[in-house]
């Protein structure tokens, strides 16, 4: 009689010690969450201007309210549409370009009486954090470091924030910021007995910017 051949090789169940092997196998690591889509807008210099408003008082009778403005300013905005408040902004504001609407007054405020321009020809502001105060209405608070004839104060600017609007190509965003100031605390302490300046005022940055 012929003898038979088995196929209980080629048929055989996996063994105990097999099964272990492929449940040991690591599983597929799970996918990282993509990253905060931060963009990065320019500023846009000729829809921006930073505004302020001081009292003075003359012969120690008239009392006057003193407006004016920096018209030269620049600077980056980069923001997560998703989170605003995760965002970082540098700004730069040219001294000499104040306009008070009085060419004599602006020639002494860029003396070393008050903004030392020769020497100081740029303010800078450079935000650390930014608190949310009303999210849904557009409200924060901005925190962050003002820089005036070389010297840096700590300031917060209550903050209102328009998201961006317009084309794929052409998003803007805009911003109003404003803030109290004390000129003392950056060293401008000018003043005499006929005209005698306030040491505090309001300043009010109006900020356009575009995506880069």
């Amino acid at each position: 009689m012929a003898t038979m051949t088995s196929n209980s090789t080629n048929n055989a169940v996996p063994t105990a010690r097999n099964t272990a092997t492929v449940s040991a196998m690591p599983a597929t690591p799970a996918t990282p969450a993509a990253p905060a889509a931060h963009a990065t807008y320019q500023i846009d210099p000729a829809a921006s201007r930073v505004e302020f408003s001081i009292r003075k008082r003359l012969f120690f009778v008239k009392k006057l309210t003193v407006t004016g403005r920096f018209s030269a300013v620049e600077g980056t905005i980069t923001l997560d549409e998703q989170d605003p408040g995760t965002a970082q902004a540098e700004v730069t504001i040219g001294a000499a370009s104040i306009d008070t609407g009085n060419a004599k007054r602006d020639k002494h405020l860029l003396t070393a009486d008050f903004f030392h321009v020769d020497q100081h020809p740029t303010l800078t502001f450079c935000s650390r954090r930014v608190e949310p105060v009303d999210a849904a209405a557009g409200r924060y608070r901005v925190v962050g470091d003002l820089t005036v004839r070389g010297v840096t104060r700590d300031v917060a600017l209550e903050t209102h924030y328009i998201p961006a609007r317009g084309g794929e190509h052409d998003q803007r965003i805009a911003l109003t910021l404003t803030s109290p100031l004390n000129r003392q605390d950056f060293g401008i302490t000018w003043s005499s007995p006929v005209i005698k300046v306030a040491d505090d005022l309001t300043i009010t940055l109006t900020i356009e910017a575009t995506r880069a």
